[in-house]
């Protein structure tokens, strides 16, 4: 950039600025410097010019030192913020790729999950068919069956009927026949 001269007029008195800046701003902080000495002035009236210029001073100095420190103040915040966003974003990453897998393993389930209820719906339908032919062999088997093996059938499980209720043959007998006895003796 190249540098300039901008003639400002502060408090009567005319000033030579060499600067890169440009003309209207260089005016506009020159009209901000009257107006903090003419504050100044008006704040202790029996100050000079070089004391309220000296006061002004001061005010642009604290207001630097000031904004100076909240920008720091902001850039620190900036870059915590940025630090923050950094570790949320990384812990964002690492929620998806768990997802993914999640998603994955949920899949896997699902379709092992789909599979095995084939299964048992295949060995069900072989069960059923299993019965249905053991129920048509046994038919087949009791229909071949003579009148003599049945019959010997139903006897062995007469008898096993008996020793299972704990068959004890029985004689019936008298009231009487006891006193009759008591009585001869």
């Amino acid at each position: 950039m190249e540098k300039k001269r901008v003639s400002v007029n502060i408090e009567g008195r005319s000033y030579a600025v060499i600067t890169t800046d440009d003309e209207d701003y260089v005016k506009q902080v020159a009209y901000e410097v009257s107006q903090a000495i003419l504050r100044a002035s008006r704040s202790a009236k029996q100050l000079e010019i070089r004391d309220c210029a000296i006061l002004a001073a001061l005010d642009f100095c604290d207001d630097r030192n000031k904004a100076t420190r909240k920008n720091k103040d902001l850039v620190d915040k900036a870059d915590q913020i940025i630090r923050q966003t950094t570790e949320l974003n990384k812990q964002v990453q690492e929620s998806k790729k768990q997802i993914k897998d999640y998603r994955e393993r949920l899949t896997d389930a699902i379709n092992e999950n789909t599979n095995l209820t084939k299964r048992i719906r295949a060995l069900e339908d072989q069960l059923r068919a299993l019965n249905k032919e053991n129920e048509r062999l046994k038919k087949a088997g009791e229909s071949k069956k003579s009148d003599s093996e049945k019959a010997f059938e139903k006897a062995v499980q007469d008898k096993k009927n008996k020793k299972i209720m704990g068959y004890v043959p029985m004689r019936q007998g008298s009231l009487f026949d006891g006193s009759d006895k008591k009585g001869k003796k």
